[in-house]
Order: C-alpha cells, then structure tokens, then sequence
C-alpha cells in the first residue's frame, strides 16, 4: 500500500506540472559548436529547459527573488566530468554524453541549480538533494523504492540521490511542501542550521532518517 501511495504522490505532482506555467520564458544560448556530433542532443536539452524551466520555477518561487532568464548552455569535447553550473553557465562535457546518451537528466539537475542560486552554504548536500528530489522525482518520476539509501546514522547528509529519497519520503505525506520551505529558507540566507526539519516534520532529521531507513526496510520486505 505504501508504494502504490507514494506512486500516487509522484504522479500527481508530475501531473500538476503538465500544465501551462506562468512565469516568463527562459532564453537559453546554446554553443555547441565543438561537438558537431551531439548538434542534435544539444538542441534537444536546449528545448527541455525551456519547457520544464518555468514549471521548476513555479514550484520554487520564493518572495523577493527573480529566477535568471538567461540561461548559457555550453558543450565542451573533453572528459573532465559530467556537468556543472557556474552563475548561469551550464557546461556539459560531451564525452560522458556520448557514452550515455539517454542521459538527459543531467542537464535538468544543472537547470536547477540555476534556479536555485543558493550561493556558498555550508549545507551543499541538502542542496544537491533537493536538485535530485527535482530531477529524479519529478523529472525522471521514479518512485520511492528507486532511490538508493546508505546503512549510516547520517546518511540522510550523502546528498544526491540518497538525500533526494528522504525529501520525497517527506513530501510524501510526513512533512508536505518542506522542500519548498527548504528553498525559501535557502533563497532568503536563513538557512543557518537543520531545525527547519524538526519544525516541519516533527522530529530532528536524524530521527527522521531513522524512521525512512525503517520505512525502507519494510518495502523491501514487502510489507
């Protein structure tokens, strides 16, 4: 029953957000004249961000901040890693897509980190979680069981993936609309330590990963 709920969840939310959006256009600057090979990639990751970027937007806006409209979207030839973002510069680097050319959720997570304009944080795993709660529950709509989760006391502090299961889990029915709440507190600077968890969902966050780990546990189990 869980996972048929947790499903359910998903689906409304990815459903919510097939509509029209209401926020401004993005205009995004393709360069992609080093790979002549990935032309073809390289526009279509141009058009998904400009169709799920004012979608992303409407779920993460915050009072007071303007999202970028601009967005430069740069392919270099090499294989110095996968991607990264830098202000509104999104650099792919085009040997991890060829080798992985049904990827194209990497470039959705780089297009939230441009919404997200965070700045220096000492909580970078929380914000890289958030931009897999994005990518891999929204985006890529995977459900619960998908994610992976590590066997520590503060695993819920791995980020990425493993994080991005916990705010799903919260989303989910224990602490709804807290990834919101997370980004405002993120966008205003008041992001100074991990109370906002106990706040919203009822419990310090390293209770809260206990609770999911045994919630996990019992998916496996089938129960």
């Amino acid at each position: 029953m869980k996972k048929n709920i947790l499903r359910s969840v998903i689906g409304f939310v990815f459903a919510g957000l097939i509509g029209p959006a209401v926020c401004s256009a993005v205009t995004v600057n393709l360069d992609c004249s080093a790979v002549p090979d990935l032309e073809q990639w390289a526009k279509d990751s141009k058009q998904m961000i400009e169709e799920w970027y004012p979608r992303v937007n409407n779920m993460m806006l915050t009072e007071g901040f303007t999202a970028p409209d601009k967005i430069d979207l740069v392919f270099v030839d090499d294989n110095h890693g996968i991607a990264e973002t830098m202000g509104t510069r999104i650099r792919v680097h085009c040997d991890w897509v060829r080798k992985h050319p049904d990827d194209m959720g990497l470039v959705f997570h780089e297009m939230v980190h441009v919404l997200q304009q965070y700045g220096r944080t000492r909580y970078s795993w929380l914000m890289e979680g958030m931009t897999d709660y994005y990518r891999w529950g929204i985006y890529e709509a995977k459900p619960l069981s998908w994610f992976p989760v590590v066997p520590k006391a503060d695993g819920y502090a791995s980020g990425y993936q493993i994080t991005g299961g916990l705010l799903l889990w919260l989303e989910s029915g224990k602490a709804p609309g807290i990834v919101q709440k997370l980004n405002h507190a993120f966008h205003r600077r008041e992001m100074k330590d991990l109370s906002i968890f106990e706040t919203e969902a009822g419990a310090p966050i390293e209770k809260l990963w206990e609770e999911y780990m045994q919630v996990r546990k019992e998916m496996r189990e089938g129960k």
